[in-house]
């Protein structure tokens, strides 16, 4: 089973990448993400980062370094075409022909005046073979929506995010799941090498 949450946001830069470790290594871990990972040059998949808890809950895992990570997706976005789209849709599937891109919403008022200014999209993909995948994937997409003063989406069922306390509402609700994992059914990998 997989999850994802998505990013609209105007520009993406490696500049970026050394701001968002910094802010994951505030949340009860020290990590570092593949040296070779890239936001201008990334080929799309997953996106490796090697950790440590430094509060862990669970004695199997004290000490021991980590590696864990989510898909990555990277694409163009654009407001206008995204709406045509819709209408198209809705014109063909209403007798009513009317409907004008004005009257069509991506998300609702709000939302879709800041996404007029986004220019890309990132999917944030995680599954359910690691423990760890929706710690990384949920704080780095609150990040990277925080520090580009993005628009965040989990579109399974259709909620929008406010940038206010993003971040911190994100870790709240890793702490909160990652609390109800019984160490029966933890799972992780120990880090090997990059390879």
């Amino acid at each position: 089973m997989s999850l994802d949450i998505i990013v609209y946001l105007d520009k993406l830069s490696d500049e970026l990448i050394p701001r968002i470790i910094h802010r994951l290594n505030n949340y009860e871990m020290v990590c570092e993400v593949h040296p070779n990972f890239s936001f201008d040059d990334c080929s799309n998949g997953f996106v490796p980062f090697k950790f440590q808890l430094t509060n862990s809950p669970f004695e199997v895992l004290k000490g021991k370094q980590l590696i864990s990570g989510f898909e990555i997706y990277i694409d163009d976005f654009g407001l206008k075409s995204e709406k045509e789209k819709l209408l198209l849709e809705q014109s063909s599937n209403s007798k009513i022909v009317a409907i004008k891109e004005d009257d069509i919403l991506f998300a609702n008022e709000s939302i879709d005046q800041k996404l007029k200014w986004c220019r890309k999209f990132v999917s944030f993909i995680w599954h359910s073979t690691d423990s760890f995948e929706p710690r990384f994937a949920l704080l780095t997409s609150a990040i990277l929506a925080e520090l580009t003063n993005g628009v965040r989406c989990y579109p399974a069922d259709d909620i929008w995010y406010d940038n206010e306390d993003i971040v911190e509402n994100a870790w709240q609700e890793i702490k909160h799941s990652e609390s109800t994992i019984s160490p029966k059914d933890l799972i992780f990998h120990e880090f090997v090498d990059w390879s």
